[in-house]
C-alpha cells in the first residue's frame, strides 16, 4: 500500500474515533495536505455552498504555492447513490439534508501525479449512538470539491 493510502487509513480511524465519542454531533471538514517537505492539516469551515467553494479554492490555492503532491479531505456528509448526471439535475444545496440521505465520512485523495480515488465510511445515528457501516474499498473518484486541482 503506498503512503498516501496509509496515511488516509490513518486519518479515517482518527475521524471515526471523533465521530462515534461525540455520538454524531461531530463534523468534520478536514484537509491534509501533503508537500516534499512535510504536511500540513486545515479544518475548512463554512455555512453555505459559496463559502464552501471559497474555503476550498484558497486551500488549492496554498497548497499549489507550496508545491503540494496530494490532498486528502475528510468529510462528513449526507450521501446518495448516482445514476447518471441527470439524477443530479434537480440537487440543491441541503437538499440531501432535507431528504433524510444517509449519512457517511468521505475521504478523498487527489494530486498532480495520482489518480483520485475515495473512501467512504457510512453511519446512522440510532438510540443516541453511532453505528457504522462498512467501509468502501478505494475507488477511484471525480473530486469537484476542490477546484482548480490538481
Amino acid at each position: 500500500m503506498d503512503a498516501v493510502k496509509q496515511l488516509a487509513l490513518e486519518l479515517l480511524e482518527t475521524e471515526k474515533r471523533y465521530l462515534v465519542e461525540d455520538k454524531g454531533e461531530y463534523s468534520a471538514a478536514i484537509v491534509v495536505v501533503i508537500r516534499p517537505e512535510g504536511r500540513y492539516w486545515e479544518e475548512v469551515t463554512f455555512d453555505d455552498e459559496n463559502q464552501k467553494v471559497e474555503a476550498y479554492a484558497a486551500v488549492v490555492a496554498r497548497a499549489k504555492g507550496q508545491s503540494a503532491t496530494a490532498i486528502i479531505t475528510i468529510n462528513t456528509g449526507r450521501q446518495l447513490d448516482v445514476a447518471g448526471a441527470e439524477t443530479l439535475d434537480d440537487y440543491w444545496w441541503g437538499k440531501l439534508e432535507a431528504d433524510d440521505c444517509s449519512r457517511a465520512l468521505t475521504l478523498t485523495a487527489s494530486g498532480p501525479e495520482m489518480d483520485a480515488w475515495s473512501l467512504t465510511l457510512p453511519y446512522r445515528l440510532e438510540n443516541g449512538d453511532v453505528e457504522l457501516g462498512r467501509l468502501s474499498e478505494f475507488q477511484p473518484a471525480l473530486v469537484g470539491l476542490l477546484p482548480n486541482w490538481p
